[in-house]
């Protein structure tokens, strides 16, 4: 079964031949008549999702959801829903020569007469899918909402407000966020990273460097509200990618003992003074064994890091 498709008529199919029809009808804007036109552009092998469209075009994914509606509603577009052993799998698209009046809807895409049925948007809460119609359905309850969001966008501090354009541009356009409500919940991201997890967004800018240029999570973190997800072992990400950057930057001084096994902070029993200890395969060092193995400056960071880090 073939789904998340949109279909135009085979003839076409080898040339991008518009109907007049689009560039005829008066109550259509000039941006859903230019996504008429790049869709037929394409032949029935394309799949057509929204995030296959939005990668194409700078617009946002509200942008792009808009025309589909609007095209949807003029006729011009007709959704067939499928269903595979009586489930619901998704809906394909049918671009029409010519706008459909009718407004009976059939699932098969059909009226009586044959001829291709425009189809009424679906329900308030559709069933969620890969395909275009999961992100094309709206209705006035929901876009009220949404409004009342845009207009409500709750305060973040500066340091917030100045990061938050320097990670969007480390991701590709087809997942930077698009429209406000995106924008808002990574600024919050952002803002709890910060203000929750106490991280510094700096470091948390470097660490995101890093993993969208590695070549496992250039594919596997793909927005930064990744970072406040669990892993399979329940631990944040984002605790889980600053701390396997603590262990990148140790010091230099950190290798110098050989066959470590790790370090520890005693009390020295003269003066109880807290000195640096390390255990080893060999048996312990204490810290004046470990200053003798590497220079000054080297062995005062290699402390001060043990310390912070214990």
């Amino acid at each position: 079964m073939e789904i998340n498709k949109i279909y135009k008529p085979s003839k076409f199919n080898f040339f991008t031949i518009v109907p007049n029809s689009i560039f005829r009808h008066k109550d259509i804007s000039a941006s859903a008549t230019g996504l008429y036109c790049w869709l037929f552009s394409h032949d029935a092998k394309t799949e057509m999702t929204v995030q296959f469209i939005c990668g194409h075009f700078k617009d946002g994914k509200d942008a792009i959801n808009k025309r589909l509606k609007e095209l949807i509603d003029k006729g011009f577009l007709v959704r067939k829903e499928l269903r595979n052993e009586g489930k619901f799998a998704g809906y394909n698209y049918f671009l029409n020569e010519e706008p459909s009046n009718s407004k009976e809807t059939h699932r098969s895409g059909k009226n009586r007469g044959g001829k291709t049925a425009a189809v009424k948007p679906g329900p308030v809460n559709p069933q969620q899918s890969n395909t275009i119609n999961t992100n094309v359905i709206t209705n006035k309850r929901n876009t009220n909402v949404r409004s009342a969001t845009k207009s409500k966008t709750p305060p973040y501090n500066e340091i917030t407000l100045k990061a938050f354009p320097h990670f969007v541009e480390l991701f590709p356009i087809q997942y930077k966020p698009k429209g406000e409500n995106q924008k808002n919940k990574w600024l919050d991201c952002l803002d709890k990273i910060q203000r929750i997890d106490k991280y510094d967004l700096h470091k948390v800018y470097e660490v995101t460097k890093e993993l969208r240029s590695d070549d496992f999570w250039q594919t596997n973190f793909l927005t930064i509200l990744k970072f406040r997800n669990l892993d399979k072992n329940g631990i944040k990400y984002i605790d889980r990618f600053m701390l396997n950057q603590k262990a990148k930057s140790k010091p230099v001084g950190y290798s110098k003992v050989k066959g470590l096994i790790n370090y520890f902070i005693y009390n020295n029993p003269s003066d109880g003074v807290k000195e640096l200890g390390a255990k080893t395969k060999a048996g312990q060092l204490f810290e004046f064994h470990i200053k003798q193995l590497m220079q000054t400056d080297e062995f005062n960071e290699l402390k001060d890091y043990v310390k912070t880090n214990k």
